[in-house]
C-alpha cells in the first residue's frame, strides 16, 4: 500500500549556502572600520564577499590569540582587499599580525589571494583565498609570464599556512580537493609531521558555507582524524561562535596531529626554546 503525501504538511526546510549580500557587505565594512579604514569597494559577486568575511574571520583568530593587530599597504587611505588571483599583491592591502615572546618580536601577515610556491617545484605556484606568511615575505619575478609582467608570489620559506573558502553547500570532491591542495603546499601535514610554529597560527582549514549531509560530516571527521587541519562547515550561521574567544581553542593549529587541541594554548616560554631555537632552556 503506497503511503499518502499530504501536500498541506510543512516542508522540512534546508539552510541556503548564500546570504544576505547587504549584510555581508555591513559586516566587512564595520571591521575595517574599527581599524580607522574604509574599504575601496571593487567587489561585486556574493563569493568575494564571503571570502572577505571569511578573511576577517581569520584576521578575528590573531587577535583572539593575542596578536597585535594593524592594517598595512592602504590605497590612498582605504583598505582594497584582493578579490582576484590577478593583480600585483602590492597594490592590494593586508593585515600585520605580530606576538610577543621570550623579549623576541614575530610579525607575519594575512594576504588575500596570494600565489604560494609549490614545495614539489620551485616553477609551480597555486593560490589559496587566504594566506599567513613571515612579514616581508613577498617575491616578486620577471620570468613567470610569457610577457614581462611582474609576478607576485610567497615561496616555501616564508608560508605559515593557508585557508580554502568555498561558497557552496559541501560535498565530498570539494573537500578532497583541500586534501590536494595541502599536498601541494604542505605535504609534511600530511606525512603528520609539519612544523610546530610559535606563536600558534592555524592549521590549513577550509570554510564552507553550506551545510553538511551525513556523508560529508564522516568525510570531515575521517580527514581531521587523518591530518592536522580544520574543516569548516555552515560558516554563514557558525562563523561568530567558531571564531568566539570561549570555542577559539578548538581549532587546530600547526604541527602535529597527535597534540590535543585542547592544549594549544599552554605552551609556556620553554616550549618556545624548544621548539624555536632547539635548546631546553633558556640561554640566561
Amino acid at each position: 500500500m503506497e503511503e499518502e503525501i499530504d501536500a498541506d504538511a510543512p516542508k522540512k526546510k534546508t539552510k541556503s549556502p548564500f546570504r544576505d549580500k547587504e549584510d555581508l557587505k555591513k559586516e566587512i565594512r564595520d571591521f575595517v572600520n574599527r581599524y580607522k579604514a574604509s574599504i575601496v569597494n571593487q567587489a561585486d559577486r556574493m563569493s568575494d564577499f564571503f571570502e572577505m568575511s571569511c578573511f576577517n574571520y581569520i584576521v578575528r583568530y590573531y587577535e583572539l590569540n593575542d596578536y597585535t593587530v594593524s592594517v598595512d599597504g592602504l590605497q590612498k587611505g582605504q583598505y582594497r582587499y584582493k578579490c582576484s588571483t590577478m593583480g600585483m599583491q602590492s597594490n592590494f592591502s593586508f593585515f600585520k599580525v605580530s606576538k610577543q615572546m621570550a623579549d623576541i618580536s614575530h610579525a607575519f601577515e594575512i594576504h588575500h589571494n596570494l600565489a604560494v610556491q609549490s614545495w614539489h617545484h620551485e616553477k609551480i605556484f597555486t593560490t589559496p583565498d587566504i594566506t599567513i606568511v613571515k612579514a616581508g615575505g613577498i617575491e616578486f619575478s620577471k620570468d613567470h609570464y610569457e610577457t614581462k609582467m611582474t609576478f607576485s608570489y610567497v615561496g616555501q620559506t616564508s608560508l605559515i599556512s593557508f585557508c580554502e573558502v568555498k561558497q557552496f553547500n559541501p560535498y565530498p570532491e570539494l573537500l578532497f580537493n583541500f586534501i590536494g591542495t595541502v599536498n601541494e603546499l604542505c605535504p609534511s601535514v600530511i606525512s603528520n609531521n609539519a612544523t610546530e610554529h610559535l606563536p600558534i597560527h592555524i592549521a590549513p582549514t577550509l570554510m564552507i558555507s553550506g551545510v553538511p549531509n551525513r556523508h560529508t560530516k564522516n568525510i570531515k571527521e575521517s580527514l581531521e582524524g587523518r591530518y592536522c587541519i580544520n574543516i569548516i562547515f555552515n560558516m554563514f550561521h557558525t562563523a561568530t561562535q567558531t571564531f568566539s574567544k570561549a570555542r577559539i581553542k578548538e581549532l587546530s593549529t600547526t604541527g602535529v596531529l597527535a597534540r590535543p587541541k585542547e592544549k594549544a594554548d599552554k605552551r609556556d616560554e620553554q616550549d618556545y626554546f624548544k621548539v624555536l631555537l632547539g635548546i631546553d632552556e633558556p640561554p640566561f
